[in-house]
């Protein structure tokens, strides 16, 4: 008689955990902490030379993940807020924002429901704002470290040479540029 009811209430308490989560783990699961850069230290830059957005996304190899630092100003302040992505390609020749493809989704989680910034490891691995954050215009300035995020080569969460892509409020490719090894 104990044990039914033992079981009963374990079974409640179970569906209720899993009906009120909000997170959504990809098909490979959850994104893993990135501990193996080869270069700790080694620079990466994404320049922004468009008409109006100016500046940089600077990505850094840390013992863990990526540290990224955001300093970029011409962001159209009546459009934000503005999200932001590593995408899966670089920016081509011709600049076109459109052709760097969608976000760097390692683990297969697509975009919706949106990320969950209290689950990090659950989110698109190239979704920073989702995690870290929108960005107001005209300009911003933002640091933070991303240890989903890696330099190396054979990691799933690998952000060489793909585009970094700015969003106004309703999603329009505003900006991009190129993450390149400096040096």
């Amino acid at each position: 008689m104990h044990l039914t009811s033992l079981l009963g209430l374990l079974a409640t308490a179970t569906l209720a955990v899993s009906q009120s989560s909000t997170n959504t783990t990809g098909k490979l699961g959850d994104a893993r902490p990135v501990r193996n850069n080869p270069v700790i230290g080694e620079v990466w830059v994404a320049k922004f030379d468009s008409p109006t957005v100016k500046g940089f996304v600077t990505a850094v190899a840390n013992t863990v993940g990526v540290n990224y630092t955001i300093d970029v100003t011409g962001l159209p302040v009546d459009q934000g807020p503005f999200t932001y992505h590593v995408h899966l390609r670089p920016v081509p020749a011709d600049g076109n924002c459109a052709d760097t493809a969608g976000h760097l989704d390692s683990y297969l989680r697509g975009d919706s429901p949106p990320c969950n910034s209290a689950a990090p490891q659950t989110c698109e691995v190239g979704d920073l704002s989702g995690k870290y954050g929108t960005v107001t215009g005209p300009s911003v300035v933002k640091s933070f470290n991303d240890p989903y995020s890696a330099l190396n080569v054979i990691n799933l969460g690998y952000i060489g040479n793909r585009g970094i892509v700015f969003h106004n409020g309703n999603s329009t490719r505003i900006a991009c540029a190129t993450l390149q090894k400096v040096g």
